[in-house]
C-alpha cells in the first residue's frame, strides 16, 4: 500500500492473491498477476472517487 495523504484518490495497493478469501469467488485470484508484475490499482477515497469505480453495492439490513 502506497499512500499520498496529500491527495488521497492518488494511493494505490495491491493484495495477493486477490480481494476474496473465499476460493469460490472469481476475486480470489483476481490480483495475482498484478502483485507478480510489481504493479498496484488504484485505492480511492472519497466518495466521488469511490463511486466512480463502484461495481457492486451490498446493502446489510438488520
Amino acid at each position: 500500500m502506497v499512500v499520498d495523504v496529500g491527495n488521497w484518490d492518488a494511493s494505490r495497493a495491491v493484495n495477493t492473491p486477490g480481494q476474496s478469501g473465499n476460493q469460490a469467488s472469481p476475486h480470489y485470484r483476481d490480483l495475482a498477476s498484478t502483485w507478480a508484475a510489481g504493479k498496484y490499482f488504484p485505492l480511492t477515497y472519497s466518495r466521488d472517487a469511490v463511486e466512480k469505480v463502484t461495481r457492486e453495492r451490498i446493502t446489510l439490513t438488520p
